[in-house]
């Protein structure tokens, strides 16, 4: 399904699948995405669409070499990125014990040496990464607020209806901070507005 708008290779389709098989067996509700079509529209192609389909040229996941994914929940986009990048080090943050039990399981039973899980918030994790990816977890001010201390690079923040909005609210920090910002809006196969914030 996914491989008219993305390459996928045999390696990718696998995890995707015992992802998914993980995804519905489990007793933590980590999303409400059940049947598959809608897992790979909407879970597994939104969380690396932007990459793969080279949405956003200004940012290039071959510069980037570690990624903290903020609220992290089920794992989208981090647990994608993994899959599809083995070059990445990614951190998944995430405050819910339960969720991140979840996690710890998928990357376990995927093998993903290059995860690591953090049972944390955002403002108490003291490392830094190239990139933060946040998606479903606040506003641009909310996620820029806690955390500006992890970034070097950018974020790349996946936002709905409410970006132009948002963005409006944000627009003094990004002045201040000489803050840049790409945005890309795509309406099919699934609507979504992916914001990359960079310096």
């Amino acid at each position: 399904m996914i491989q008219e708008f993305i390459q996928v290779s045999e390696r990718e389709h696998s995890a995707f699948e015992q992802l998914y098989e993980l995804m519905v067996a489990s007793p933590v509700n980590v999303t409400a995405i059940k049947s598959k079509d809608d897992y790979y529209i909407k879970h597994v192609l939104d969380s690396v669409y932007v990459f793969k389909a080279g949405l956003i040229p200004e940012l290039d996941i071959n510069s980037v070499s570690t990624v903290a994914d903020i609220g992290s929940g089920g794992g989208f986009p981090g647990i994608i990125l993994a899959i599809c990048y083995p070059h990445l080090q990614i951190t998944l943050v995430e405050s819910i014990t339960k969720k991140c039990r979840y996690l710890e399981n998928v990357v376990g039973s995927l093998a993903l040496s290059n995860v690591v899980i953090k049972n944390a918030r955002a403002e108490a994790i003291s490392e830094s990464f190239d990139l933060a990816t946040a998606r479903g977890v606040g506003t641009i001010k909310e996620v820029y607020n806690y955390t500006q201390q992890l970034v070097k690079k950018g974020w790349l923040m996946y936002k709905g209806e409410k970006l132009n909005q948002e963005q409006e609210e944000f627009k003094l920090y990004t002045s201040k901070r000489r803050l840049k910002s790409a945005v890309k809006r795509i309406e099919t196969p699934f609507t979504r507005s992916y914001l990359y914030l960079h310096y």
